[in-house]
């Protein structure tokens, strides 16, 4: 699991532009799972914590033509959290997450995990 911390101060800021990045890199968001309301539901108290939920079919469909467990793992996901002033975002990335199914060595990894890398460094750097 890598974390990096956001380049912007605002958790708002660094979700919007998380949420352009995924975007034009051609991916799309298929769900947000919003920990902080959640917790807020149920009378607990959490920082500002969301998970994206996202990816490219056409990519992920191919690991999946390999090793149909790695299913349980896509789509790809980020969690943007917020602590002591600091927006941060967590992630694997896509070959790691392909190495615990045994799948090494394929191009669409170097291609998801140069895009997911590209699209982190676009809130982190």
């Amino acid at each position: 699991m890598h974390t990096i911390t956001c380049k912007w101060s605002s958790f708002e800021e660094c979700e919007s532009r998380l949420i352009e990045s995924i975007e034009s890199a051609g991916m799309r968001i298929f769900a947000v799972i919003d920990h902080s309301k959640n917790a807020e539901d149920v009378g607990l108290n959490l920082s500002k914590t969301k998970l994206y939920i996202f990816g490219n079919p056409s990519a992920g469909t191919l690991l999946m033509q390999r090793r149909r467990e790695i299913g349980y793992d896509l789509p790809l996901r980020v969690l943007l959290w917020e602590e002591d002033g600091k927006v941060n975002i967590s992630y694997k990335l896509p070959s790691e997450i392909a190495r615990e199914y045994g799948l090494t060595n394929l191009d669409i990894l170097n291609k998801m995990d140069t895009t997911l890398q590209k699209t982190i460094e676009n809130i982190t750097h």
